[in-house]
């Protein structure tokens, strides 16, 4: 743009004269005027050398990143912080190359390839959910920015997060009003500026988010010290300005009610003697005991309760761990399993969970993932009380697909179902088709019931009566995280390809079990792909009858004799 402005400047003037060879004194100009069109020429090679060497620069992170991540893409997508950066990838730095990349003959190969790839492209949501995934990790696993940043925790990290990645993360936290999280990616984000350049941020928002989060997790001191950095980089901030009134007046009242005098100099403690509201919420012991009722827990004592089981097991009493036994099953002499029984641990009691070893081969895993995989679709749950359409939901963050009989010609999906069958003795005639779900970035499922409680209508119109049982199978082994946990029982099973957990939702009198609500845990590193099959009450009531006692429990954790 540069050269054409001097070229047509100087034709204007020098157009005119038509003969500028009859007169040396004329020409005069033309040295000057190529003088400037030398400078303009070399201003644009270097403008141009630079946005070259910068699209070189990203061409060799993204093919030296894609030959890594094509190696294993399993092993390099299990990484959350890898599946963000990518998704921030397309959301961002393939956005900057097509601005970059001009379109002369050359890039009209690439400019063709960008257009056929764009509508994949993932969107801001996908880029917000993202974000979510990893204070969602955060939160459970107890991970401060740091270490997430540095590949701290396991897993195969191919990549840092920049401070660009922090900045959007403490963005995203703090218009979600996690402020603890907020600072601690906006204080994250300070450092990385220190080793690395990031123009196109500005350190007076970072300020801006650090000091309005620090005020509202009461540290008011902190947020008068960012305030006035916030001022002297931008003096003329009016809101920076009002905050600080704000706060230098709360300071004061604070002095005033602690009976000391205003002294003006209310903000000089050092960093480390500021009060720092912690990251995560204080654990309470009594938060794990197995005695309390949990229909009475608020959800804040329930979450801590499943985010710590999903860290680690619980401590398990002597009469609980007594029932804890391994035998083997013919499912009561099933001729299908007779020369072949399986192996059964009983993994908790009360709820009882069983899990059987090893009940499903590669090949029928394999199977179930390649029919299930065009047909997954973003799992949804049914409002409370059946107020509206099932819908997506932050608690549960998945992929689904019902498979029948129909979608499989290869037999595997009806000889699974009669293995269910043969290994439960519960009749699969009014049984839900068999449900493949896989989890994506800090995948998870909260803690839920997999029954209809009182109110609720959801299988009254199949006339098939209520979820009597689950049957989960695990299709992968999980890196890290992804365990199944009951809060309320204290059990918590490790997903193990091929095995599979089996427990009744109802007790024997057909009352729900109110300790069989459970919960998916958020997948920290790894794939978590699972296959379940819910069965109902229609059908079982010559195979699971009442018992004497309405209070009386299942007894599926008895070996067989």
């Amino acid at each position: 743009m540069g050269l054409l402005l001097v070229v047509l400047v100087s034709s204007a003037v020098f157009s005119a004269s038509g003969e500028l060879f009859s007169a040396i004194a004329h020409m005069e100009n033309l040295v000057a005027a190529e003088q400037d069109l030398a400078q303009s020429l070399d201003r644009y090679l270097d403008a141009e050398q630079a946005r070259l060497e910068r699209v070189k620069a990203i061409a060799r992170f993204v093919t030296n990143i894609s030959k890594e991540a094509n190696v294993n893409v399993d092993r390099y997508l299990g990484h959350p912080v890898n599946a963000y950066r990518l998704l921030r990838r397309f959301m961002s730095d393939w956005s900057t190359v097509e601005n970059l990349v001009v379109r002369p003959a050359t890039s009209e190969d690439f400019a063709s390839l960008l257009s056929y790839y764009k509508p994949t492209f993932p969107n801001q949501d996908d880029l917000s959910g993202a974000a979510t995934a990893l204070m969602r990790l955060q939160n459970t696993y107890r991970i401060v920015p740091s270490e997430m940043v540095d590949g701290k925790i396991p897993g195969d990290q191919k990549e840092k997060l920049s401070s660009t990645d922090c900045y959007y993360l403490g963005t995203v936290a703090y218009e979600d009003e996690k402020y603890k999280h907020a600072r601690d990616w906006m204080d994250e984000t300070l450092k990385r500026l220190e080793i690395e350049d990031a123009s196109d941020l500005n350190v007076v928002n970072i300020y801006d988010y650090l000091a309005y989060s620090e005020y509202k997790l009461g540290n008011v001191k902190r947020a008068t010290r960012l305030t006035r950095k916030m001022i002297s980089l931008e003096p003329g901030h009016l809101r920076a300005q009002a905050n600080l009134a704000h706060y230098q007046r709360m300071l004061a009242d604070e002095r005033l009610k602690s009976g000391e005098e205003p002294t003006g100099d209310d903000v000089m403690a050092t960093e480390e003697e500021e009060e720092r509201q912690p990251t995560f919420d204080e654990e309470k012991d009594e938060d794990y005991r197995l005695d309390l009722d949990p229909r009475s827990w608020p959800w804040e004592v329930e979450r801590r309760r499943y985010e710590k089981l999903c860290r680690e097991p619980l401590p398990i009493d002597r009469w609980r761990a007594k029932h804890f036994k391994c035998f083997y099953s013919t499912g009561g002499r099933n001729p299908q399993l007779v020369l072949r029984p399986i192996a059964v641990e009983v993994a908790y009691i009360k709820p009882t969970v069983l899990v059987y070893r090893g009940v499903l081969s590669d090949v029928e895993m394999d199977r179930l993932k390649e029919l299930a995989s065009p047909m997954l679709m973003r799992a949804t749950i049914i409002p409370k009380e059946n107020a509206g359409p099932p819908a997506p939901g932050k608690f549960r963050i998945s992929k689904s697909a019902w498979l029948g009989q129909e979608h499989d010609n290869t037999g595997i999906v009806e000889r699974i179902n009669t293995r269910i069958e043969a290994l439960t003795g519960l009749d699969m005639s009014t049984a839900e088709q068999l449900q493949v779900v896989n989890y994506g970035i800090g995948g998870h499922y909260e803690p839920h019931y997999d029954y209809a409680r009182k109110g609720e209508d959801a299988f009254s119109d199949l006339d098939i009566g209520n979820r009597i049982a689950t049957f989960l199978f695990y299709l992968s082994d999980v890196e890290a995280g992804g365990a199944t946990v009951f809060p309320g029982a204290g059990a918590r099973i490790i997903p193990s390809k091929g095995d599979a957990t089996f427990w009744y939702n109802l007790m024997p009198s057909g009352t729900g079990d109110l300790l069989t609500r459970h919960a998916g845990c958020p997948v920290l590193s790894g794939f978590k792909w699972v296959c379940n099959k819910w069965i109902h009450e229609r059908g079982q009531e010559f195979r699971r009858g009442c018992k004497i006692n309405e209070n009386m429990d299942w007894d599926i954790h008895v070996p067989e004799t």
